[in-house]
């Protein structure tokens, strides 16, 4: 089995999640039967752990200074067997990248809690089908118009401002056509915010220590869980 850890940068909640499940899984000997990696939705390829991570990671024995952040990609993707993002937007995000993952894409801590998820999980991929065919046809129905303006923006400079005004103008045509499900899977989020794992990121030592403790929590869980 396969398991991918994603948050947005790939320095801190990710990394945390993965080092944290291979100890877990060293001690359920399970280490030989799950595989797991950890990549960014937004990463900045190359970048350190951050400074906290790396100090509370190593109060439990594990050392993060080689960790390289990494950028999700659609292969990576598709070789997982269960991919775990950190909050619910990381979640839509990225089934909104690739919406052949729905099935095995949680939030971490949603993926726990089963009856709420499979309802929730199955609205919400819903909703995300029908913003996605909406867009299709809107940019379908009205391809040629934006293609023009697109190309007169780049070719004639001083019509710019005008053809950005336009393009703006399709825009708000286009969030008008799915403000109905955007406002819902507002709503959805709101309610799955319960599982989101927060960001550390920028704040003291401790808040780091917080998340560390909170990722080892649910990863137990979750190692109970594919074990049983």
């Amino acid at each position: 089995m396969r398991i991918l850890f994603v948050c947005t940068g790939n320095t801190c909640r990710s990394i945390m999640a993965e080092a944290l499940a291979r100890k877990l899984l060293r001690r359920s000997n399970l280490e030989n039967q799950v595989e797991v990696a950890s990549a960014g939705l937004a990463a900045l390829p190359g970048a350190p752990a951050s400074t906290e991570a790396l100090s509370v990671l190593a109060d439990e024995g594990l050392d993060l200074s080689g960790h390289r952040a990494v950028q999700l990609t659609r292969e990576m993707a598709q070789a997982a067997d269960l991919i775990f993002t950190m909050t619910a937007s990381q979640k839509r995000q990225l089934l909104e990248l690739y919406p052949e993952a729905r099935g095995k894409v949680f939030i971490l801590k949603e993926f726990l809690d089963p009856a709420a998820r499979r309802e929730r999980e199955a609205r919400l991929v819903d909703l995300i089908r029908r913003v996605q065919e909406k867009k299709e046809r809107f940019r379908a129905a009205y391809s040629g118009a934006i293609g023009r303006l697109e190309q007169e923006r780049s070719e004639i400079l001083k019509r710019l401002q005008e053809i950005e005004n336009e393009l703006t103008a399709w825009e708000e045509l286009l969030a008008e056509e799915v403000r109905p499900e955007t406002r819902e899977i507002r709503k959805i989020e709101a309610e799955l915010a319960g599982y989101d794992i927060p960001d550390p990121y920028g704040q003291p030592r401790e808040a780091y220590r917080d998340c560390a403790r909170e990722l080892a929590r649910a990863i137990e869980k979750l190692i109970q869980k594919l074990n049983g």
